[in-house]
């Protein structure tokens, strides 16, 4: 896997550090779904990964996208691929613990999107993740959890695994 220094115009103005600023950029969304937004939603999620979704499964949404803060942007390479390994790890294990199906997605325009390109675990989005669900680009990394009941939270944050795991012992 290579995690090199991805150069583009925006890359100079990525705030790196935890600061006010970035603090600002965290941000959490939670709802409710009716029974048949949720079957619309799993639906076109299933259509989008290729996967089928087993009932009564939660399904959680790991995202990378570009975003104006964005901690491990200024990490070094191998930090880059540590984290990336850590993330699948962890949400995998927090997946079977919580009776959830986890997926990985990055944007086209991810920052460190060369560490997950020749990830096999996390898929490019067409565009469905970024236009439908992750609509905001002021943080880097983002989650989705949806319960087969409908319950969701979204989350724009780096480390947000305890988030996670809170919402899925629900």
């Amino acid at each position: 896997m290579s995690c090199g220094t991805q150069k583009n115009k925006e890359s100079n103005s990525v705030n790196t550090s935890f600061n006010s600023k970035y603090s600002k950029s965290r941000k959490s969304f939670e709802g409710d779904l009716s029974g048949q937004e949720y079957y619309v939603l799993k639906t076109k999620i299933e259509k989008e990964l290729g996967v089928k979704i087993p009932r009564g499964k939660s399904i959680l949404i790991n995202y990378k996208q570009y975003g104006s803060n964005c901690f491990s942007y200024g990490l070094s390479r191998r930090s880059k691929r540590d984290i990336a390994a850590s993330t699948i790890r962890i949400s995998s294990r927090m997946s079977k613990e919580y009776n959830a199906e986890d997926f990985f997605v990055y944007s086209n325009n991810a920052l460190n999107k060369e560490c997950y390109e020749d990830v096999k675990d996390y898929k490019l989005d067409s565009g469905f993740f970024k236009d439908l669900i992750f609509t905001l680009e002021e943080n880097c990394t983002a989650f989705f959890i949806v319960k087969p009941n409908g319950n969701f939270l979204k989350y724009y944050g780096e480390d947000y695994f305890t988030e996670v795991k809170n919402f899925l012992k629900e």
